[in-house]
């Protein structure tokens, strides 16, 4: 209980600064399948609705929705589909549109329920349902506005668990590197944005290492973890000559601090809060993924 009070603290002191969070919605959150199963009551679907509200560049407010799918295809594999929205409210307009559609696959390479080890293996793509272009009274919304990064990208990942200890590493590699936006801080209203004109995003690596405590109730457990994403290299956009400019800075580690609480409201159904915010980042995210932090909230029914 002193380690979640401490990890706690440090959201609130966080969240004062401006900082970036996670690397895209979706991608820190990546199901190593959601379907829950025991000899008694074997389940083989879930659905998931969440919703997900931060702070972003210029103080824009930033509402995300999901819904999940998932199902178990066989006795080691199973599959999950996510569908995404967006509501981004700020100095220059207030925006929806839906965003990306996730497709996972997730096989158990290996699993002992004795010494309590388990194995994943996933692999899985990021359409968008954007172009990552969207505008307001017909001028370009910088990328804080926009729903979806606007390229196609390759997700594969590992999942270890120990006993109450987790491990996760995945990788974000964007298969079509550019997207259509025409933002340029030239010719914005506002200087918080940075320009994202046609811009090529680098791949992403994420490590995660959390700890489940179960021992305070038979209903609610608490997760606090630690998530790391280093940003391979530099990203990219076309000034105003049409010469392609590196953003320096937009490269390398953000680490942020999570905290994930969950409530079992009965053998089929559970609540799953999360607060996060960063504490080491990056100087620039062209993407539109800063954070100051993030708080979200998901219902889960397995079937």
């Amino acid at each position: 209980m002193k380690k979640i009070i401490i990890l706690s603290g440090l959201f609130l002191l966080c969240a004062k600064s401006n900082a970036q969070g996670c690397s895209d919605a979706g991608f820190c959150s990546l199901q190593y399948h959601a379907t829950d199963s025991s000899a008694s009551m074997p389940l083989k679907n879930s659905l998931s609705l969440g919703n997900v509200v931060g702070i972003g560049d210029g103080k824009t407010f930033v509402n995300g929705n999901w819904i999940t799918y998932s199902r178990q295809l066989g006795k080691r594999v199973f599959a999950d589909i996510k569908l995404t929205s967006n509501y981004a409210s700020g100095s220059i307009a207030n925006h929806f549109n839906v965003g990306d559609v996730f497709l996972n696959l997730t096989y158990e390479a290996y699993k002992n329920e004795k010494t309590q080890k388990n194995f994943k293996l996933l692999g899985g793509l990021k359409l968008p349902l954007t172009s990552g272009n969207d505008k307001a009274g017909g001028k370009p919304l910088p990328m804080a506005y926009q729903s979806s990064l606007g390229t196609i990208d390759a997700l594969v990942g590992l999942h270890l668990s120990l006993k109450n200890w987790e491990f996760t590493n995945a990788y974000q590699i964007p298969l079509t590197k550019q997207n259509k936006n025409t933002f340029l801080k030239e010719y914005s209203v506002s200087s918080d944005f940075p320009s994202s004109n046609k811009l090529q995003r680098q791949a992403d690596v994420l490590l995660r290492v959390a700890y489940q405590v179960n021992q305070l109730s038979k209903k609610v457990s608490f997760k606090p973890n630690f998530l790391a994403i280093y940003h391979t290299s530099e990203d990219s956009y076309e000034n105003i000559f049409g010469q392609r400019q590196v953003l320096t800075g937009s490269s390398g580690l953000t680490l942020n601090a999570n905290l994930i609480t969950r409530y079992k409201i009965n053998k089929v159904s559970s609540i799953e809060l999360s607060l996060a915010s960063p504490l080491i980042v990056r100087t620039i995210r062209p993407d539109g993924l800063t954070r100051s932090f993030t708080a979200a909230i998901e219902y889960k029914i397995n079937f």
